[in-house]
Formats: structure tokens, sequence, C-alpha cells
């Protein structure tokens, strides 16, 4: 029954985004990492931030003035450079194109993450297609999902101890859309998993020398400029603790204790590397500044990684539910439920991380101890035999 329903979800999915291409071939947030990547391509890789650059490459699409005035290319440079290839193609080609490298990257992190064999794995991977936030990262044509293709390729060859690529492949992720794995490295760091963390900062060192040099200091001034524009605009935060509680203490308060307790939980549980991924993830999310509501996409690897590690019945089913916030994402409840299951999950898996290895060790020591006891009995009444005079 739950293959038969993910199924529908995942085909409810698929026939909206195909009705919503037949509307429009196409989505702004395509149309802008078109139009950098071809401003780029013409003038060079230090104009992809200049409005001036931008509003003359626009020129060529349709309305092209109204997208620049009221929206502007400011994702990572590498996000450009990635989408460069896809210039040769039409505007809608190139948008199915891109949608379908989302999708492939999908089924790839499916394929090495997810859990469980048959059916039970193919439920998930229709089911991770039927979510919402998917919906609108395919819709809005974002990277979300291959950034979450990355994460997990960083996930599996870790389990191979190939921490050179997976360091590589984590960075990557980050300067593709870093808000979505911030806190990934900092759970990898106080895991231990040092020689990761240290092939990370090279590649991203290595990135970030490619991205200097590309810009240069103009460049990485625009950039910075645009950048400062769109952090506090309303549709970047009202997906996060920010958006309901504002930008005031108490919401600060909360991202450091949401943020501490992740890092806890990947400490305690560092000698599982599914749960110090998963929990980077979802810590990630539940103290983001800058997020959108189809990037809550990124929490379907945390889900599937923490379904291959040791966990309750309980623990299954609050994944279970989760999928109700995650619908509830697109409608006008926004992020609120979200950010409260986010939360929930943060205290449920800090809950079996600490204690149930306390309870194991209780459960294993019981034995010992009424061993000893019975011991000590034994011999104290076999003393008070020897000393009876009757004895």
């Amino acid at each position: 029954m739950p293959c038969v329903a993910s199924v529908w979800a995942a085909l409810f999915a698929v026939v909206t985004w195909i009705r919503q291409f037949m509307v429009s071939q196409t989505h702004d947030d395509v149309r802008l990492y078109y139009i950098a990547a071809e401003a780029g391509l013409r003038h060079g890789w230090s104009s992809i931030y200049d409005q001036a650059v931008l509003h003359s490459t626009a020129r060529s699409f349709p309305a092209p003035a109204q997208l620049i005035d009221v929206k502007t290319f400011a994702s990572t440079p590498l996000l450009a450079w990635t989408f460069a290839p896809l210039t040769v193609f039409p505007e809608p080609v190139a948008y199915v194109l891109w949608v379908a490298l989302s999708a492939a990257a999908l089924a790839f992190a499916w394929h090495i993450a997810a859990p469980f064999t048959g059916p039970a794995k193919a439920t998930l991977l229709f089911l991770a297609i039927g979510l919402g936030p998917v919906l609108l990262t395919a819709y809005f044509g974002q990277p979300t999902l291959i950034v979450l293709a990355l994460v997990a390729a960083a996930w599996w060859l870790c389990k191979k101890d190939r921490t050179l690529e997976a360091g590589a492949a984590l960075a990557i992720a980050t300067f593709l859309k870093p808000q979505a794995v911030l806190l990934v490295p900092i759970a990898l760091l106080v895991s231990r998993r040092y020689r990761l963390v240290a092939a990370w900062t090279v590649a991203c060192a290595l990135l970030g020398l490619l991205t200097a040099i590309s810009l240069g200091p103009t460049g990485l001034r625009e950039w910075w400029q645009v950048m400062q524009g769109v952090q506090h605009l309303p549709l970047d935060v009202m997906f996060t603790l920010a958006g309901p509680l504002g930008n005031g203490p108490q919401t600060y308060a909360l991202w450091a204790v949401q943020g501490t307790i992740a890092l806890a939980i990947a400490w305690r549980g560092r000698r599982e590397p599914e749960i110090v991924f998963a929990v980077g993830i979802l810590g990630t999310v539940a103290t983001a500044s800058y997020f959108h509501n189809s990037d809550y996409s990124i929490l379907i690897l945390a889900c599937w990684l923490v379904l291959r590690a040791s966990i309750s019945d309980l623990h299954r089913a609050w994944l279970v539910i989760g999928i109700v916030p995650m619908q509830l994402l697109l409608t006008p409840l926004g992020a609120g439920p979200q950010l409260i299951w986010d939360a929930g999950w943060l205290l449920l898996l800090a809950a079996e991380v600490w204690l149930v290895p306390l309870r194991e060790v209780v459960a294993g020591a019981a034995p010992l101890l009424a061993h000893r006891w019975r011991s000590r009995l034994y011999a104290f009444l076999e003393e008070e035999k020897a000393a009876s005079p009757t004895g």
C-alpha cells in the first residue's frame, strides 16, 4: 500500500511539472542562470554580477529588463560555470536538460544512499519525487538535488575510506549551494574525521582561488554587493526561524541551541557516518538564515541515511510524520510545521544517541552485577554456616 501511494504521489508531481512547463517553458531562476552563463562566455566571468552587462545580455530574452530589474543572479560562480554548456541549446531545451540532470542526481543519490531493497527501496524514491519541495526544486530549476547527490557521494566515499574524493565532492556541493550544507563539514570535524575535513578545506581553497581569479577584484565586489542586497529579502528568510520569529535574540538563541545539539549528536554518534552526515544536514536546515521551501529537499538524504542506522520504531514513525510538514511548505502555513518537526527530530536523535547506548550499557551490565551479588551472597552464607556452632 505505501508503495502504491508513493507511485501516485510521484506521478502527480511529474504531471504537475509537465503542465507547468506547457504554460511556461522556463522559469526566472533558470533564465538568470542562462543569462549569467551567457554573460560569462561573451564578456568574461568577471562580469556575471555586473548589472549593466546582465541587462545587455538579457535583451535577447523575452521581457529581459523587467526580470533583471526585479531579480538578479546572486548564486555562486560555480553554478554559472556548471550551466554554461547548456547555453548551446535554446532556453526551454536547456531548462528541460537541467531538470533532467537534477532528476538523474536524485536517482543516483537514491541508488547509493537509500536503504532497503526491492519495493521498499523503490517506495523511498517515488516518495521523494512526490514531495512538494522536490517538485518546487524542479519547477524553479534549483541545484538542490545536485547538491544532495554530491553530499550522498561524499558519504559513500567516506564509507569506502576514500577521503580525498569525499572532501572534493563535499567542497563542490559547498560551492554550488553553501546554505544547504554549511554544518556538514563542522559535524565531520567534531566527529574526528580530520582527513576528510582537510581534503574538503584544500578543495574549497582551490575552488575559492579559481573563483577569485575568474571574478577579479571588481567581480568579487559586485558579488558582495548583490549578496548584501538579497540577504534579508522576505522571500529568502520566510522559510527560516527568522520568518515566524523575526531577527530578535530569541531566533539567534534557538539557532545556537539547535546548532549545539546537532554538533553534540555528531560527536556522540561519531562511529556512524550516517548519523554524522544526517545531523550535519539537519543542523544546517535548523540553523539556516537564508533558505527557501525548495531547499528542504536536502532533508531527503538525511532521512535515507538515518534509516540506515539503528533507530527505534518511534524514530521511524517520526520520519513518516515528516511527510506532512514537507507538503505543508507549499501552503499558506509555510515553514512553521516544518521548523517544529525539525526541532523534534533533533531532540529525538539526541535522545537516541545519548540514552540508547546508556540503556544498552545498563542492560549489559545487569547480568554481571547480578552474578557478583549472587557470588557475594553465597560467600556470606557459607561464612555464616562455617561460623555457626551447629555447622
